[in-house]
């Protein structure tokens, strides 16, 4: 599943999504230890491992009892695990309409899904009949503009429509990426370049970026080209060139996070906010939003559609509080510096080594999955590592940040880590 679709309750909070303005439109009923965004009326959430859904008024609709499960469908199915590792499709009173004889599936759109079955991919309709005869060696899902990625058995990609019409085919040695959700260019990769492929299946730019990170929720994308980071449109074009050292995929309300080379600043690098047409924005308004909504939630998402997923702060818990003078002591007055010592956060280095991550990816998933904005400090950064500062409450345990990093981590899929208290 897509980390960038969920959050997990950390720090004793609770779970939630908000909108703009900071309120929450969606809250589970139940408690749950992750949260999805709402599609098509239901939000996936997950309890000590098992999977179910609630709708957007909070209420668990299909229980916990599933191995993994999926957003919902354009036509109201969604893909569901089973223990025993076989899936298929159900429908919103819980019961399927697909038989769960699949190792995964994709979303429906355009009434069709990929689906694998003994290590081969096809395409089905929504009643699980084969929409077409072939199979293919990988298969994702159809993209918005009607377009589905795919690969040969003898390793070729190429590009299909909702009539199963080649609308491209690629030289061996090339790769094809899948389509992000929620966009309808994709790109492809050979000899260490990248180039774009727009909705028409057609290549629009030539072999000459080293990285393209292709965004789900801007009509801006990041690439790579000597060093240098600068933004490209869904078109092909250079909109904001490559004078960058470092970038963030723009927000959906048009803000991205650069740094710059200067002269005159610390390591000779400033670190500003810029719009989609390269402007730069006053920081202090940035950080004040942030601010804001950092006051009631330890963690907020980027924002999609209008809404974020959140976490609540917990209530500070008695054990916690700081006594009034009342409560006191003789033989706590002996010890008063010590108390306000506890009542510090115990400061934690941590240090990831990805398996493979590059620098500017590593800041987004810092953001993303470890709430950057929310007291961790990046104190070393570089390809496929980073080391961290992070405070933790003295009402919390060292056990609380390996939670944290285990599921960031994706139990060791994505990277390995260190951790321990600073002396």
């Amino acid at each position: 599943m897509n980390n960038e679709n969920m959050i997990e309750a950390k720090d004793h909070g609770k779970v939630c999504i908000i909108n703009t303005e900071g309120k929450i439109v969606i809250e589970p009923e139940i408690d749950v230890d992750t949260l999805y965004y709402p599609s098509n009326g239901l939000c996936q959430v997950e309890k000590n491992g098992k999977y179910g859904y609630i709708d957007e008024s909070g209420q668990l609709v299909i229980p916990f009892k599933y191995k993994k499960a999926y957003p919902f469908s354009e036509n109201g199915l969604a893909f569901v695990v089973q223990e025993n590792g076989l899936g298929g499709y159900i429908n919103k009173d819980d019961n399927f309409v697909v038989h769960p004889i699949y190792e995964s599936g994709s979303s429906f759109r355009f009434g069709f899904a990929a689906v694998l079955r003994n290590g081969e991919y096809t395409y089905i309709y929504n009643n699980g009949n084969k929409a077409i005869d072939n199979t293919f060696k990988k298969a994702g899902g159809f993209s918005t503009c009607g377009l589905a990625a795919y690969q040969e058995f003898d390793g070729r990609y190429g590009l299909m429509d909702t009539t199963s019409r080649i609308v491209l085919t690629l030289k061996h040695g090339c790769e094809l990426a899948d389509f992000k959700e929620g966009s309808e260019i994709t790109k492809f990769r050979v000899n260490e370049r990248e180039a774009l492929i727009n909705s028409k299946g057609k290549i629009i730019t030539g072999l000459k970026y080293d990285k393209i990170i292709i965004s789900s929720n801007s009509h801006l994308h990041r690439f790579l080209r000597n060093g240098l980071w600068g933004y490209i449109d869904d078109e092909g074009n250079e909109v904001i060139p490559n004078i960058y050292r470092e970038v963030s995929e723009f927000t959906e309300f048009n803000v991205a996070s650069v740094k710059s080379y200067h002269p005159l600043a610390k390591d000779n690098i400033v670190n500003f906010y810029i719009n989609d047409r390269d402007e730069i924005i006053d920081n202090k308004l940035i950080q004040f939003t942030n601010q804001l909504l950092h006051q009631r939630y330890s963690k907020v998402s980027r924002f999609k559609n209008g809404l974020a997923l959140a976490v609540k702060k917990a209530e500070v818990s008695e054990s916690c509080k700081k006594r009034t003078q009342d409560d006191v002591t003789e033989e706590d007055t002996t010890k008063g510096s010590e108390e306000e010592e506890s009542n510090e956060d115990i400061l934690h280095e941590v240090k990831i080594y990805f398996k493979s991550m590059e620098k500017e990816e590593i800041f987004d998933f810092i953001n993303e999955e470890l709430g950057g904005d929310g007291g961790v400090i990046i104190l070393d950064i570089e390809d496929n590592y980073v080391k961290l500062l992070w405070p933790l409450s003295p009402c919390l345990d060292i056990e609380d940040i390996g939670m944290a990093l285990y599921y960031a981590t994706e139990d060791g899929k994505i990277g390995k880590y260190d951790y321990y208290k600073i002396d």
